[in-house]
């Protein structure tokens, strides 16, 4: 083999290997996000019973029901500092949690029974900063973490549905609270990177049932890296 052969090789080999993203810069990114947990339906449930349990009544809780948003979505915005650290700045849409739930109160006086109807709208949304810290295992793959915390701003609504009266009311609360995730990343071309992660975001707080809910979600995405 010629020396001009053997270097005409080793440059289809580089030109054939992965194309790595810049390690350093300015990056930008879109995620979609399937909730896999919030709200517990036995906590809202007990939360209702409480509500309507007096000491000239009583409560029997019958069937509820729960509907989380099958997807929801982030943007973010970062920066490499180095090859293995970053800062993001993103918004996050948790989108709507939804519950359902039925009953029938008694009271203790003359033992006449009324149906109870409530139902609540959850959603929560706010911006969110954190650490980026990159572990690469290869020149087109990496694994991923980040730490940070999300400031939450929490709406809720709801109606109740007491016999032939009814009531509603919103609530807002806003809640600092600590976000983490870990993951990993494919690097599709020199700017192009394919993101999958799973997210935890700790204690939102929620006015309407005077409490808080974690979110545990799996993430998928794209970032584009100037």
């Amino acid at each position: 083999m010629t020396k001009r052969t053997a270097l005409a090789i080793m440059s289809l080999g580089i030109l054939a290997g992965p194309a790595m993203a810049d390690e350093t810069g300015f990056y930008v990114g879109a995620n979609a996000l399937s909730p896999l947990s919030t709200y517990r339906r036995a906590d809202i449930d007990g939360a209702f019973s409480s509500a309507l349990s007096e000491e000239d009544s009583s409560f029997t809780m019958g069937p509820s029901s729960v509907e989380r948003a099958h997807y929801s979505w982030q943007v973010s915005f970062g920066y490499m500092l180095t090859r293995n650290f970053g800062v993001e700045l993103s918004f996050l849409d948790l989108g709507p949690f939804r519950y359902s739930g039925f009953g029938t109160t008694t009271s203790a006086a003359d033992g006449s029974s009324s149906e109870v109807h409530l139902d609540l709208d959850v959603r929560s949304h706010g911006p969110a900063l954190a650490a980026v810290g990159v572990l690469p295992m290869t020149n087109f793959w990496d694994l991923e973490a980040r730490v940070g915390a999300m400031q939450a701003k929490t709406k809720s609504n709801f109606s109740t549905l007491v016999g032939d009266g009814s009531h509603s009311g919103d609530f807002s609360d806003n809640s600092t609270v600590v976000m983490a995730s870990i993951g990993t990343a494919f690097t599709v071309t020199t700017h192009i990177v394919l993101r999958l992660d799973y997210l935890r975001i700790q204690h939102i707080k929620d006015k309407a049932l005077d409490g808080a809910f974690n979110v545990d979600a799996a993430t998928a995405g794209v970032a584009y890296v100037f």
